[in-house]
């Protein structure tokens, strides 16, 4: 009697195999090859390797995608940092003073600021999917015309033909 292990593989052979489908995609095989090789359908293959490419890919994506919200994250503060000082305007060295002798704001920072926030904001909202177009479904139905209608249409088509042929003749 054969081992039901055999006919049935339990988790970790199906997982090995699995992973020798999506090794020999690497080396270029094609789903066929490798389906006859494994003794599996195409199909089998393409689900494998799709399935084990998520695997391995996804979690990575998740991590990149966390490191980079975080330094998103220091970079926005730090923008927000410039942009809540006052900053001085100076000229050749010395800082401009208003008519009442106080500082002279400058807004140049914190509009570059706030460009660098904006750049900032659409960074976070594409890594987060935010941006992601969305679907919609349209339907539409088309009514057929009646035979009427149609035979209408026809015989304007060829009023207008016949007058047209009357005007290019000229007077009989």
């Amino acid at each position: 009697m054969p081992d039901a292990g055999q006919n049935h593989p339990n988790r970790a052979q199906q997982a090995e195999r699995r992973a020798e489908a999506y090794r020999l995609k690497l080396r270029g095989l094609s789903d066929r090859a490798i389906g006859a090789q494994l003794g599996v359908s195409h199909t089998t293959v393409q689900n494998w390797t799709k399935q084990e490419a998520d695997e391995l890919v996804l979690p990575l994506a998740a991590e990149l995608r966390k490191v980079q919200l975080e330094r998103l994250g220091e970079m926005r503060q730090s923008a927000l940092d410039v942009l809540e000082r006052f900053h001085y305007t100076v000229s050749h060295g010395k800082v401009i003073k208003d008519e009442t002798g106080l500082p002279l704001e400058d807004d140049a920072p914190r509009l570059q600021a706030i460009d660098r926030l904006l750049r900032i904001e659409e960074r976070i909202a594409k890594l987060m999917g935010l941006d992601a177009p969305t679907r919609a479904e349209v339907e539409a139905r088309v009514e057929p015309k009646p035979a009427e209608l149609l035979d209408l249409i026809t015989r304007a088509k060829q009023q207008q033909e016949d007058d047209e042929a009357r005007l290019t003749e000229g007077p009989a």
